[in-house]
């Protein structure tokens, strides 16, 4: 018996009045038979681990049949409408979006252009998340470019097709009147899109992204896309991004091209992007896909996630010849500093700042750097750790290159599916040649305070620790300027300011009487010395009242990365690998170089139990025989 034929899905967006900031979006369903059909907002974007809510967005929602007849729609919950069918073959769902948040998960619409990201705005038909789909957009008035991952369909303009939802919401849509700068890698084109003005230089831009591209593709071998979008926002301050599997959305100050220090901070962003189409897009925890667009995902490898993304930018600049050695060492210790100045290392795990993400990470409060850590920043970190441990226990024949390499062929080529926690530490076991156990268990899981020269000393480094004693009294808190009152930001744990009970949101007025504000508090307090009692007089609340506070003693640690006196051969050999690598070092990084690592019979033994087959891994050359 044949099968029924399975629905069409096509949707349509309209911006007519663009200066109201309202999108509005048609869907139509065409075949389906079932007597009431759900169309749902995603709550989250992926990428970025937040419950946004789009439906609060969304201001009328309404539903036809082909013949105009209106159906009977009602919401069953905060992101679903249900709409009767009455029998119809068609129904036809109209709704209008609200759009004015300049933020690249959200979507947004004025008079000078247009930016979709796609879960803020397109609902999907529940039960057939994986129907291919065609979305055709009508500009406003004056418009005449897009710029979008997704795939023109051939001969209609405007017209754009997806396989499915998924990959439909996951290419982000400049709409307007900007410039877009087209170049090549490798024969596959790759666009950047600009919308703002700012002092950039298109041609350096081309050029330096090509560089990051590749370093990115020698590591992995391969491109895996048949054409990639950039869409860069220029903004008056800030900045970041977002990752997509064949795309990018970047934000970025329109001014901060120039200096040159300013200018590596936009390759960082670009670097840190592009790398995700592997690491995140395609190399994922189990837990990203597929996905759940009505609720949290939470997930523990987040450190991986997002923190080897922020270590291999550095190793694609470094790479591609933007950064050296010492530029290198020192973002390595400037990001050791971050973790050693945040009380919160000893309380917070970086799997647990993983897990906790939807919660925490988005939304930080004055206590946060008392209890948490940054999945980022420590998990880079433990990249560059786990990279050196690597390297020196296979004397330099492996390194965390083929970790990645071996989860992007394993589980995303060969398999399409995402990594356990237990695959991924079995995976870097089986590369290392040895266990890894404690590894993971006193940095990962736990809170350990890291032994970082029992790593760096593999390569000839150590961190090099400078105390400054800045000699003067300590309170323990970060201000903030409110028309020039100085007003508590956060408390810094275990300090006078802490233990005194100094409160987030009190105004400080005097010390010992004498009156200060936001611009002359260091100065006063700078004054006095440690160990010295002052009398402190805050406005709380409206309520002015006095704290006798005995301040303390702040010394700064610095960071720095420097040479061994004295390296071994093998020191002096896997530094050189790591962080001079040439050009024609790098030729054959495409492919795994397979050369013999002396595993422990255990290890691999125990890895050979898990959920793939390490025996046929090495069977096949991607992992190398013991």
């Amino acid at each position: 018996m044949a099968s029924a034929p399975q629905p069409s899905i096509e949707y349509e967006v309209r911006m007519p009045e663009p200066q109201t900031h309202y999108f509005e979006v048609t869907v139509t369903v065409t075949g389906l038979h079932q007597q009431t059909v759900d169309f749902v907002m995603p709550v989250w974007t992926p990428g970025s681990y937040l419950i946004r809510d789009y439906a609060r967005h969304v201001t009328t929602f309404s539903a036809t049949d082909s013949q105009g007849t209106t159906l009977p729609v009602r919401k069953t919950n905060k992101t679903t409408w249900r709409v009767e069918s009455r029998g119809a073959r068609q129904i036809i769902a109209h709704y209008r979006v609200y759009a004015f948040d300049e933020n690249m998960r959200e979507s947004y619409l004025d008079e000078s252009h247009a930016y979709i990201n796609g879960p803020s705005l397109f609902v999907y038909v529940d039960g057939y998340l994986d129907r291919p789909v065609r979305l055709r957009i009508h500009p406003a008035p004056g418009w005449d470019t897009i710029s979008t991952g997704l795939d023109p369909v051939p001969g209609e303009k405007w017209v754009f097709e997806a396989p499915n939802y998924d990959v439909l919401v996951d290419c982000p849509i400049e709409i307007g009147q900007h410039p877009v700068y087209e170049f090549t890698v490798r024969g596959v084109p790759h666009r950047i899109a600009i919308y703002g003005v700012g002092n950039y230089d298109p041609q350096r831009l081309m050029a330096d992204a090509r560089r990051i591209i590749e370093a990115a593709e020698a590591l992995f071998g391969e491109l895996p896309y048949r054409h990639y979008t950039f869409i860069v926002h220029l903004t008056s301050s800030g900045g970041g991004g977002i990752e997509h599997a064949n795309s990018a959305s970047l934000s970025y100050p329109r001014w901060d091209f120039s200096p040159e220090s300013s200018y590596q901070r936009w390759l960082s962003l670009v670097a840190h992007e592009f790398f995700h189409l592997w690491n995140v897009k395609r190399i994922r925890p189990i837990e990203l896909g597929p996905f759940d667009y009505t609720r949290e995902t939470p997930t523990r490898m987040l450190w991986v996630a997002e923190g080897f993304t922020s270590y291999y930018a550095d190793r694609l600049l470094l790479r591609a010849g933007f950064i050296g050695p010492g530029r290198y060492l020192e973002r390595l210790a400037q990001a050791i500093a971050e973790l050693q100045n945040r009380p919160g290392r000893f309380i917070q795990s970086v799997a647990e700042a993983s897990f906790d993400a939807w919660i925490k990470f988005y939304r930080p409060d004055e206590n946060s750097r008392n209890t948490t850590v940054s999945y980022y920043n420590k998990g880079k970190i433990l990249a560059a750790l786990l990279d050196l441990e690597i390297r020196h226990r296979t004397d330099g024949a492996r390194s965390l290159d083929d970790v990645m390499r071996y989860l992007y062929t394993e589980f995303y080529k060969k398999r399409n599916t995402g990594y356990t926690e237990e695959d991924f530490r079995h995976v870097c076991e089986a590369v290392a040649g040895s266990d890894l156990r404690e590894f993971f268990e006193q940095y990962v899981y736990g809170t350990t305070e890291i032994d970082y020269d029992r790593f760096l000393h593999h390569a000839g480094l150590r961190l090099e620790r400078t105390e400054i004693d800045e000699r003067r009294g300590y309170l323990g808190v970060r201000l903030r300027n409110e028309n020039g009152r100085a007003v508590v930001a956060s408390v810094v744990a275990n300090t006078p300011a802490y233990q005194y009970g100094v409160y987030v949101g009190d105004e400080i007025l005097a010390i010992d009487g004498w009156r200060v504000n936001f611009d002359n508090y260091a100065q006063r307090l700078g004054a006095k010395k440690p160990g010295e009692s002052v009398v402190l007089t805050i406005n709380r609340k409206g309520m002015v009242r006095t704290l006798d506070v005995v301040l303390g003693r702040r010394i700064r640690t610095d960071y720095h990365i420097v040479k061994l006196d004295q390296m071994t051969d093998k020191q002096e050999t896997l530094y050189r690998q790591w962080v001079l690598e040439s050009p024609s070092d790098r030729a054959g990084h495409g492919q795994s170089v397979i050369r013999p690592v002396p595993y422990k019979r255990g290890i691999l033994q125990e890895v050979c139990d898990e959920r793939f087959d390490v025996r046929s891994a090495i069977a096949r050359g991607t992992l190398p025989a013991g």
